[in-house]
Formats: structure tokens, C-alpha cells, sequence
């Protein structure tokens, strides 16, 4: 189990690295001045994604209940720590906000495209 679960955490990073680069290039290619925003905002949303694994990681183990119930709360706060961050980054920081906005939203969409992935693959693998 150990070792399915660390070949799919290596999948996530290795994808995630993936939509990083393309997010990466696409930002070179259409606003090269805010490239440096661009790898900020994936950072930032690779960061609130990737912590969602703990919770993943026990897929196995917890009820469905259980696992759900710890989900949809961690999703949740998840979330409000997004708006929150967002929020923050825009007020304290005097930078381009639609370039780093419009990162931030792809680059959120593209690690939770990742993240489902993640999670159907350990799902597929107890059948």
C-alpha cells in the first residue's frame, strides 16, 4: 500500500511539475514581464493542493464517511485559505493583479484536475 501510494504522490509531483512548466511558458509567451508572478501564483496554488494529501493519504484506512466528512472540511478550509491568500498577496504586494489572478485560477484548476486524477488512480488500484 505504502508503495502504491508513493508512486501516486511521484505521479502528482511529476504532473504537477508538468503543469508547471506549461503554465510557465505559457506566461513567458503572452506576458513575459510578469513571469515572475506566474511562478508565484503556481507556486501558491500548488502549495493549498498538494496540502490536501495528508487527508488522501488515508483513503484507505478511514470509513467512507469518515473520509468524506474529512474532505469536504479540509476542501472547505482549503478554500477559505485560498480567498484568504488571494486576498492578502493583492493588498500587501503592489503587483499586476490580473496577471497574477488569471495564473492563479489555471494554475488552482490544473492541480485539482491533478489532484482528482491522483485520487481516482488510488481508488482504481482497490479494484
Amino acid at each position: 500500500m505504502a508503495r502504491t501510494f508513493r508512486g501516486i504522490l511521484y505521479r502528482f509531483l511529476s504532473l504537477s511539475a508538468m503543469a508547471f512548466f506549461f503554465v510557465m511558458v505559457a506566461g513567458y509567451m503572452l506576458a513575459k514581464e510578469a513571469l515572475a508572478l506566474v511562478i508565484i501564483a503556481n507556486l501558491v496554488s500548488f502549495i493549498f493542493v498538494g496540502s490536501n494529501y495528508y487527508v488522501v493519504k488515508k483513503i484507505r484506512q478511514d470509513s467512507a464517511d469518515s473520509f468524506y466528512r474529512k474532505f469536504y472540511l479540509t476542501f472547505g478550509l482549503r478554500f477559505l485559505l485560498v480567498i484568504a491568500a488571494l486576498v492578502v498577496v493583492l493588498k500587501a504586494i503592489k503587483i499586476h493583479q490580473i496577471h497574477f489572478t488569471v495564473s492563479f485560477i489555471f494554475s488552482y484548476i490544473f492541480h485539482s484536475v491533478i489532484e482528482i486524477i491522483s485520487i481516482n488512480k488510488i481508488l482504481e488500484t482497490d479494484n
